[in-house]
Formats: structure tokens, C-alpha cells, sequence
């Protein structure tokens, strides 16, 4: 099952379902949700989940902000990119050409885990730099220094695999594998955010889209650049976040002109799914 059979399948129980659409954009269409009324936001997913995980902080915010919420490419319900046209750099030119597709200025940029880093990779090359930007458990250096070159080596040989994503999608192994993901986070996430990454464990795709990503996320030459970066950016670290603990997701912040960190107890690498009120008003201080 494809990408859009994927999503004919779920639009029925989808987060955010009646507010989105397909874009077309070079490299492929976009899966886009558009919803709320005011400042443009982009919201920016990590590695292995797709715009559905920002639902709860949609909800709380749109009365005031309007929310753009892709699905990376190759993740989610976008389009699934060749590993040579994915990194960094390629991944803020796209969303650049999204912006323009939809005639948008995003202020405020709020980006989970590698979505924060391509936040940030994206303040870099957009001609009208957002005023903030909010880093939800950033993986600026998820693996750790020593660790990394390992993982993307390993990455890259696995993101040119093509029986892999296959296999792991067969739902022997999903029915497994999907549970211990989430458990690895350190959060309890409910249901129906459940049933979301159980859908998308199960589009080769989207496997497929994950590993590319991670093979693709060249991180040294971001960290160089960061203290280029004039707009505040605020970094929130959970206590219980198992994928990326907070000394590390925190660390970057030395990096920073305008940095400043904040620890949330009791909530993991999914923090802001679950509890999306805690990451609005962090924002709301942020905004105001």
C-alpha cells in the first residue's frame, strides 16, 4: 500500500483530516493540514511521524495562529523522495517552495526533534526569517558525538535497502514493533495518536521516508551555523524523554544568541502529544 492508499484508508479517523489537502510542489505533492486564523505557524514533525502528532497543539492554539502542518516528504502522506535528494538543505528548499505554493510567511516556527533542527535549517535559507522559533526534545546530536558517525553510516546502508521497509511494515512484525517504538519515547500517548503511528508503521513509504531522512540529516554543518541566528529560540527538554534526554537536547543552546531552555517533568520524547497545553503556553510567552 502506497502513500495515498495509505491515506484513503485513515482519512476517516485522521487528526486534522477535514482541514488538509495535497499540494503539488517539485519532488512530489505534499500532505499539508492549513487550520486556524492569524500569524502563520509551521509546525515541523521529527523523524518517523508525520503533522498528526501536532494535533493537540493545533486545537489549543488556532483560534489565534494559522497552522501549516506538512508531512515531511517521504514520511507520512507525502511524497517518498530519492535518498540523494534528501537532507537538510534539500528539506528547507522544499518547504521554501511550499511557502510559496501557498503564498505563506510563516512567524513562528515549531519543530519536534529533527523537525527542530530543519527549523532551524530553515531560518537559514528563507528570505524572510521567521520572528522565533520553539524546540520541542531537538535532536541537533541525537546519537551523541561519539555514536553519530556510527548511526549514519548505518543509516545511509539501510536507507538504500529496499526488502527492509517491506519487512518491517508486514504486520508480524508491526504489531510488535509499534508498541516498542512508543515505549522507547518514555510517553504514554493515547489511542488514537496509537492507531496514527500503527498506520504509518504499517506504509513501506513511510519506512522507507524515515531511514532516507535519518541518512540524510547532515548535522555538523547546521551546529556551525547556528549562532548566525538572530530570532529567539526557545528549547524545551522533557525529563522522561528516553530518545533524546534533555542534557543532550539542551546542550545546543550554548550555540545560540538568543537561547533559552526549559525542562517539562513527567512527559517524554512525545511531550508535546502528551500534553499540548504545557507546549502552548510556553509558546504563548514566547509570541507575547
Amino acid at each position: 500500500m502506497n502513500s495515498m492508499e495509505t491515506w484513503r484508508a485513515a482519512a476517516t479517523f485522521w487528526p486534522g483530516a477535514d482541514d488538509s489537502q495535497f499540494i503539488d510542489v517539485p519532488g512530489g505533492p505534499f500532505y499539508v493540514r492549513i487550520s486556524g486564523t492569524g500569524e502563520d505557524v509551521l509546525l515541523l514533525h521529527g523523524a518517523g511521524a508525520s503533522g498528526h502528532s501536532f494535533d493537540g497543539v493545533v486545537r489549543a492554539l488556532r483560534h489565534k495562529y494559522r497552522f501549516i502542518v506538512p508531512d515531511l516528504p517521504g514520511q507520512g502522506f507525502s511524497a517518498l523522495l530519492a535518498p540523494e535528494q534528501v537532507g537538510l538543505a534539500e528539506f528547507a528548499d522544499y518547504l521554501i517552495s511550499l511557502m510559496t505554493k501557498l503564498d505563506a510567511s510563516p512567524r513562528w516556527v515549531i519543530g519536534h526533534s529533527a523537525g527542530a533542527a530543519l527549523a532551524t535549517q530553515f531560518a537559514l535559507q528563507v528570505t524572510a526569517p521567521p520572528k522565533g522559533i520553539l524546540g520541542i526534545n531537538a535532536a541537533f546530536n541525537p546519537f551523541g558525538s561519539i555514536a553519530a558517525p556510527i548511526f549514519s553510516k548505518a543509516a545511509r546502508l539501510l536507507a538504500h535497502n529496499h526488502w527492509l521497509p517491506k519487512l518491517l511494515a508486514s504486520p508480524v512484525l508491526r504489531w510488535r514493533a509499534t508498541p516498542a517504538m512508543l515505549s522507547d519515547t518514555g510517553s504514554s500517548v493515547d489511542p488514537l495518536m496509537s492507531r496514527c503511528y500503527e498506520t504509518l508503521m504499517g506504509n513501506p513509504d513511510h519506512i522507507s521516508g524515515t531511514l532516507r531522512m535519518m541518512a540524510g540529516w547532515d548535522l555538523p554543518p547546521l551546529l556551525a551555523r547556528l549562532p548566525q541566528l538572530q530570532m529567539p529560540i526557545w528549547l524545551i527538554g522533557a525529563e522522561g524523554d528516553k530518545t533524546i534526554p534533555p542534557e543532550r537536547s539542551l546542550s545546543v543552546a550554548t550555540n545560540l544568541q538568543h537561547g533559552r531552555c526549559f525542562r517539562l517533568p513527567a512527559l517524554g520524547h512525545l511531550a508535546h502529544e502528551e500534553d499540548p497545553e504545557a507546549i502552548a503556553k510556553i509558546f504563548r510567552d514566547m509570541a507575547a
